[in-house]
Formats: C-alpha cells, structure tokens, sequence
C-alpha cells in the first residue's frame, strides 16, 4: 500500500478505480450462510453455568474440526467488519482486522491439513487445539493463580502452507517470506507504526483525518485489499467443508475461488 502523502491529494474530485467489485460484495454476502451450515452439527450450543451471574455458550463437540468452524465464524465476522471500515475510510482501522483474519486463515490451514494427511495431529496443532478450549479467567485473581501458557507460533502453524505448496510444486519457502511480509506490512497497522500515521496526515491541511480517510481512492485501495483477504477466507472455508464432508459448501467456496482467480482483483495480485 502506498505511504505516500506528500502531495497533497483532490479528495473531492478523485476517481474511484475502475475495477467492477459487485462480485466479491455479493460473495461476502453469502458467506455467513456458508457458515452456518457448517456449523449446523454443533449446534444448538450448550449452556455452561460458571456462577450466580455468569454463563457461557459452548459448542456441542470440541474437537479439531470444531476450532476450524470457529475461526471460519470470526475469519468472516472479520471481513464484513474490514470492509464496513474500508468504506468509511477507517483504513488503519480496517487493515489491522485483516491482520487478525489472515492469523485465522493460517489456524485453519494448519488444523485442516494435519486432518487431510491423517493420522496423529502434529505436537504444535493438538497444542492449539488444546488451548482453544481452556476457558479463560474471569478475575484478575484467577489470572494471577493461573499457570502461564505458552502459546503455540504462528511460524510453527505457517509449516503446513508450507507442506501444501511443496505437494502442489510450490515454492514452500518463497511462499513463507512473502506471507512473512504480507504479516509484517499488516502489522505496522496493528501497532500503530509511524507509517501508518502518517497516512491519515493531509499535508496540506496539516491536520489527521481521524474520522476517515477523505481520499475515495484511498478507501477504494483499502476496499480491494479487503477483496484480497476475501481469497484466503474462502479458501479456508473451502478447507473446512472438506475436512467436514460438507460438498455443498466445499463445491460452492471452490466454484467461488475459481472465479477469482479469473477476475479482478485477484487476477492482478
């Protein structure tokens, strides 16, 4: 993403880019549909009673396909919200949920691919499996007592991109340092990095745009980046609906990403 605002830009007579994005609206639209389903045989959840004034939901079966199902559900709560945010010129805002979307993408990838070659699940997944389900603490006293838990990389969870591109004679390494840089370019907007600031700066006012971005064609660059995230949500959808045996969903999401790859954005990328 350009950094650039040393210009100080028209934002009132700017054009939007040309690029015809009613396809991949129209895609996010039914994903939560495509979750649903998924979701279906761990449903309704159960009611588990902590005390007086406390319960939580649980879903019925906690097990490897269960944490896939779960980070689909805030993998696609993540990109409408990234896109609402896009659109109303929240970019910063916007691309550090995509951040968090690609760290689910990744979790559900590695979780997905250990099922798919069978057998015993890798000591780095079952961890994360494990960790999903321990329920958190409730007061700064119990947090305190807790025994500290060391959580499981995300380059541990990386490895099985790896794995599947090297089966697909994909470059597995090449792979990693793009998705390293991918990460890295994302999380300045996490951390509120100098650059990212900058961004909301209009040079010629001098003052920041903290109420969103006034640039159409910035929201616009935000919005397609949005669309880029949207491949890897479906893919990972896709990976899930097959590790569940749901062909509804897994023809649908793979029809999807077909139809992606043959279309703007994702043809460009």
């Amino acid at each position: 993403m350009d950094n650039t605002l040393y210009v100080r830009p028209n934002y009132h007579s700017e054009e939007l880019m040309a690029t015809d994005f009613n396809f991949a609206r129209e895609l996010i639209d039914k994903l939560d549909g495509w979750v649903d389903k998924l979701a279906a045989p761990l449903m309704p959840p159960r009611t588990v009673v902590e005390g007086p004034d406390l319960i939580r939901l649980e879903l019925r079966e906690h097990k490897p396909h269960t944490v896939m199902i779960g980070k689909c559900v805030r993998a696609v709560s993540g990109i409408h919200a990234a896109l609402a945010l896009a659109d109303l010129g929240y970019v910063a805002e916007c691309a550090a949920l995509l951040r968090m979307v690609s760290d689910f993408c990744t979790e559900i990838t590695a979780i997905g691919e250990a099922l798919n070659r069978g057998g015993e699940l890798p000591c780095a997944v079952r961890t994360f499996v494990d960790h999903y389900f321990v329920p958190k603490p409730r007061t700064p006293d119990q947090f305190a007592a807790a025994e500290r838990t060391r959580y499981v990389s995300r380059e541990d969870l990386m490895k099985a991109e790896v794995r599947s591109a090297e089966n697909a004679n994909v470059d597995g390494e090449q792979l990693r340092t793009v998705h390293r840089f991918i990460n890295m370019t994302y999380d300045a907007y996490v951390h509120g990095a100098y650059e990212t600031t900058m961004e909301l700066c209009d040079a010629g006012t001098g003052r920041f745009m903290m109420c969103g971005h006034l640039s159409p064609s910035k929201r616009q660059e935000f919005v397609e980046a949005v669309f880029l995230k949207l491949h890897e949500v479906v893919i990972a959808l896709e990976f899930t609906a097959a590790v569940t045996a749901h062909a509804e969903i897994f023809k649908a999401a793979r029809d999807a990403r077909h139809a992606m790859d043959d279309s703007d954005p994702w043809k460009r990328s």
